[in-house]
C-alpha cells in the first residue's frame, strides 16, 4: 500500500503538472478551485492523471464534494483502501 505521504506527494505532483505551478506552492488545506490556474479541465486533467498512475477509478459524485487537496487525497485512499478489501 502507498502510504498518505506517498499519495500526496503523487496527487500534488499531478495538479502541479496540470496547473504549470511549482508543487512547492500547493498546500494540502488549499482549495482546489483557488489554486494558480485552476480550471476545471487542468484540475480534471490532473485528477485523471491520478487515477491512471495509481491504476483506479474515481467515482465522479465523490468528486464534485471534493474541495481541497487534502480532500482529493483522502478520497483516493479511501479508493485505494476499499479496492485492497475486495
Amino acid at each position: 500500500m502507498t502510504s498518505s505521504d506517498d499519495l500526496a506527494r503523487v496527487i500534488v505532483s499531478h495538479l502541479s503538472a496540470a496547473l504549470g505551478v511549482p508543487a512547492a506552492e500547493i498546500a494540502l488545506d488549499a482549495q482546489l478551485t483557488h489554486l494558480e490556474n485552476a480550471s476545471s479541465l487542468r484540475l480534471l486533467t490532473a485528477v485523471s492523471a491520478v487515477e491512471e498512475e495509481l491504476s483506479l477509478e474515481l467515482d465522479p459524485d465523490d468528486l464534485v464534494r471534493v474541495r481541497t487537496v487534502a480532500d482529493l487525497a483522502n478520497l483516493v485512499e479511501g479508493r485505494i483502501r476499499s479496492s485492497e478489501a475486495h
